[in-house]
This record gives C-alpha cells, sequence and structure tokens, in this order.
C-alpha cells in the first residue's frame, strides 16, 4: 500500500494559513487572560430568552437595511420587497460564510436574474452607495458613544483615520454622482481598453450611476440617512438585548460603541469567521469598562455564536422559500418571465 501524504501547512494557501495561524493566536490570547470557570458560570446564569429575542429581533434590522436598499434602488427599478427582503438574507448568509463579501454578489445576481435589474446599478447601490453610507453613519455612532463615555483606549489615530475613509469617500461619492456625464466620456485612454470591455463600459455607465442616484436627490438622501440610523440603532438594540440576558448594567452609549467595536471586526476580518478576533476586541472593550473579564466573554462569545447560528438559519430559510435556482445566483441573464426590464427606469 502507498503511504498516505502526510498533511503539512505549507500546502494550505498562504491567506488560509495566515487565518488560521491568527485564529490561534487570538484564541490563545483570550483563553489566557480569562478565568474560564468564570466564563462558564456566566454562560450558566444567562437568561437566554432574551438572547433568543435579541437574535429574533436582528432580522428586523435586515428588513430596515433591505427598505433603504430599495430606496438607493429608486432609479434602477422596484423589485418586490419581500423577494429583495429574502434577496438580502441569502446575501447576508452568504457574506456570514464565505470571504470577500461574496454574499453581496449573491444578492445581486439573484435580484439582477430574477427581476431583470441592472447589474450596474445594483453594483453601485451595494459596493459605493451603501459602503460609504454606512461609513459615515458608523462613524457619528462612535463619536456620540464616545462622547457620553470617559474611555481612553480608542486611539485618537483610529478616529482620524476613519473620518478620512468616511468623510473621503462620502465627497467622491457626491462628486461622481453630481459630476460624471450620464454618457460614457471619450476619455483617450479608454478607446485603448478590449472591444468586449469598452462595450460593456458604454452599456453600463448610465446604469451604474443609476444606482448613485440617492446621492443626487435629497429627498432620497434624507430617507437613507434616516433609514440607515434607524438600522444601525436597531444593532444597538439587539446588544442591549443581549445585555439583558447577562444582567450587564451598561448604559445606551456603551451598547453604541460595542456595536461599533464588533462591526469593524467584521469589516476588517483577519481570522476565520472572526473566531478570537471578535472576542479579544469585546473583552478589551467591556473589561476597560469594569465588567469581569469571565462575563464580558461570554457575553461576547454568546453574541457571536447566536447571531451567526441565526443569520445561518433565516439565510437557509430564505432559499428554501424563495426556491432560487443555481441560474439565478451563477447565470448572467434575466430569469425567463421577469417582472421588471433590465434598462426600466423610475
Amino acid at each position: 500500500m502507498r503511504p498516505r501524504p502526510r498533511f503539512s501547512i505549507r500546502q494550505l494557501p498562504t491567506s488560509w494559513a495566515f487565518q488560521l495561524l491568527a485564529t490561534g493566536l487570538f484564541a490563545f490570547l483570550v483563553v489566557w487572560r480569562v478565568d474560564l470557570s468564570q466564563v462558564a458560570d456566566a454562560l450558566q446564569d444567562a437568561n437566554y430568552l432574551w438572547a433568543i429575542a435579541a437574535a429574533v429581533f436582528s432580522t428586523s434590522t435586515k428588513f430596515i437595511d433591505t427598505v433603504r436598499w430599495r430606496v438607493y434602488l429608486a432609479k434602477v427599478g422596484r423589485p418586490p420587497l419581500l423577494g429583495l427582503f429574502g434577496a438580502f438574507l441569502i446575501g447576508n448568509l452568504g457574506n456570514n460564510l464565505l470571504p470577500m463579501r461574496v454574499g453581496d454578489l449573491a444578492k445581486i445576481q439573484i435580484v439582477a436574474n430574477r427581476y431583470g435589474l441592472s447589474r450596474a446599478g445594483l453594483a453601485s447601490s451595494v459596493f459605493v452607495v451603501e459602503s460609504v453610507m454606512d461609513g459615515v453613519t458608523f462613524l457619528i455612532l462612535l463619536v456620540a458613544g464616545l462622547a457620553f463615555l470617559d474611555v481612553g483606549f480608542v486611539p485618537p489615530g483610529l478616529l482620524w483615520s476613519l473620518a478620512v475613509m468616511a468623510g473621503g469617500g462620502f465627497l467622491a461619492t457626491m462628486a461622481v454622482s453630481h459630476l460624471f456625464p450620464r454618457t460614457p466620456p471619450q476619455w483617450r485612454w479608454l478607446g485603448r481598453l478590449p472591444p468586449w470591455l469598452q462595450e460593456g463600459l458604454h452599456h453600463g455607465w448610465s446604469r451604474f450611476l443609476d444606482g448613485m442616484e440617492t446621492m443626487r436627490d435629497r429627498a432620497l438622501l434624507a430617507q437613507a440617512i434616516f433609514l440607515n440610523f434607524a438600522g444601525w440603532f436597531s444593532h444597538v438594540v439587539v446588544f442591549w438585548l443581549f445585555g439583558l440576558a447577562f444582567g450587564l448594567d451598561l448604559s445606551w452609549a456603551y451598547y453604541i460603541v460595542i456595536m461599533v467595536a464588533a462591526n469593524l471586526v467584521s469589516a476588517f476580518p483577519i481570522t476565520f469567521q472572526n473566531i478570537g478576533t471578535y472576542e479579544f476586541v469585546l473583552l478589551e472593550v467591556m473589561s476597560a469598562w469594569g465588567v469581569e473579564r469571565g462575563e464580558a466573554l461570554a457575553y461576547a462569545a454568546a453574541t457571536h455564536l447566536l447571531t451567526n447560528l441565526w443569520i445561518i438559519l433565516v439565510g437557509i430559510t430564505a432559499l428554501w422559500l424563495m426556491r432560487v435556482h443555481p441560474r439565478e445566483v451563477f447565470g448572467l441573464r434575466p430569469a425567463m418571465g421577469s417582472s421588471l426590464s433590465e434598462g426600466r427606469r423610475s
């Protein structure tokens, strides 16, 4: 018999090997600095009815985000809200299980193929407008939360970096949406592109700008800002409900900072499924406020595990209810019988 080849970490892709090592390192740091018996006691004493309520309530945050996405799509098309909600939940499932925002690509594909909306318009609404609006709202909530807290563990450099990225992105998006012409510009260097790329640019240019209509229309922008704050505030409610489950005596300002910290970790993944980094950041943030380290780790681990399990459950449910076919995720043509044409404008 031929001997079985031995597995070596060198056989893993570099990014996977890095994430594997980072996951182990952060997990070790978390366990090393905490009394695990205190964690077990906190988990045993928790009121999981509040935790279940938090997980269920988190679905309402996704619905608010879906309504906000529909505002972004005002000039791209008007898909049915429930269908858009299902696609959003499926995209959330994909982002939860796969790297590189694969879930966002999946939800764009589902909406484009099922309802005939332009992929260029969908992409700009998700990867440009949504990202910019989230960044600005994120920064405002963080600053507001810190304004009510006497904390010194948030380095000024981090705040300035976030301010530059969020503010710069917002101003750049506003400039592009207002200044770029509706027809493809006749820049000389564009003529050097391959013919297929020139054709795609010609057909997708105006539709891409349609997805940024929110940045041009004041009424749409006002709606988007309101829904953005409503959505992120509902995230704070989720963390507050988990706090009730563990009997934490923290004010709303603390939960705003916890929410921002948790989402910052998710936005810049270093480890697999943010295992270790999520718990480490929340542990350090909460222990700086005087929360017992065992309670803080129990809270972090429970919020991480239960919210992820709930995302997977509702995502799979959405896949089943919508009966999503693989061609709706991987195909490039609108599905037969689409209720909306790709070029539709509102």
